[in-house]
């Protein structure tokens, strides 16, 4: 048993040590991107090159490419909620996003006039919770919960309150019976 949650942990803190590193280049290239000075020492202190990585290849870095589904002031005038409902509905039924994905297409489609980062991006993720339009479908991973079937929503939203209350994080098999009921 002790072994398995060492691993486990090991596997948490790798997860960590990569999202720390990706938001390092995506910070560089934003510096660059801005005309602000990338400090040298801090670049080589972390590892990274000073090569220049171009932003619009950091965002479709993950599942899904903002930049093909959504276009400068798409979302110009709507409130960030039905801006990111419009975001889902483009990427499609499956297809679950994460936070900084959507955080993207909120600032590419100008529904947001800076791109969200930090404590601002924890309160995304808490109007997301409090919304009933909105599924989280794992871990940090966002979709409509109109793509599912009323029971599996039903399911993710008393393992979030039973998160929410205890403190338990959602077992691998709830997480499983979601994805798959996708499918």
């Amino acid at each position: 048993m002790a072994d398995a949650l060492i691993e486990a942990k090991k596997a948490v803190l790798a997860d960590a040590e990569r999202r720390i590193a990706e938001l390092q280049v995506l910070a560089k290239s934003l510096r660059q991107d801005l005309g602000m000075a990338v400090d040298a020492a801090s670049a080589a202190e972390s590892g990274q090159s000073q090569n220049h990585v171009p932003l619009s290849s950091l965002v479709s870095a993950g599942s899904v490419n903002v930049n093909e589904l959504v276009t400068p002031g798409d979302f110009l005038g709507m409130t960030q909620v039905d801006a990111i409902q419009t975001f889902l509905q483009r990427v499609g039924k499956g297809r679950p996003v994460t936070l900084q994905e959507i955080a993207a297409a909120l600032f590419r489609g100008k529904a947001t006039d800076a791109l969200l980062e930090g404590l601002k991006l924890k309160n995304l993720s808490s109007v997301l919770s409090r919304n009933e339009v909105f599924l989280s479908v794992a871990r940090g991973r966002w979709s409509l919960a109109e793509f599912y079937p009323k029971s599996v929503v039903e399911a993710r939203r008393k393992a979030a309150a039973r998160a929410t209350t205890n403190g338990d994080i959602p077992s691998d098999e709830e997480v499983e019976a979601v994805v798959q009921a996708v499918k």
